[in-house]
């Protein structure tokens, strides 16, 4: 898991670092609403200078959907 990333998604559903794993989905985020959606869209267009569309915002139900979608714009979030 991507540090960086980690402590980018812990900030944003007010989880902790170590609770940010590949296999955590919406569902399972009590905070992970429509709302916190485009506060993560925005948060990981700022963080690494990306611009994400709509089939990709909605692909995002999981930490390991947004590291395949975050791939797929060319970040490298190392192995």
């Amino acid at each position: 898991m991507n540090n960086r990333l980690a402590e980018l998604l812990a900030e944003v559903f007010g989880l902790r670092v170590s609770e940010i794993q590949p296999d955590l989905e919406r569902c399972e985020v009590g905070l992970w609403d429509s709302l916190k959606q485009m506060d993560l869209v925005t948060s990981l267009e700022r963080e690494y200078g990306i611009a994400l569309d709509i089939p990709e915002i909605l692909r995002m139900t999981s930490v390991a959907e947004i590291m395949a979608v975050l791939k797929g714009k060319g970040v490298d979030l190392g192995s």
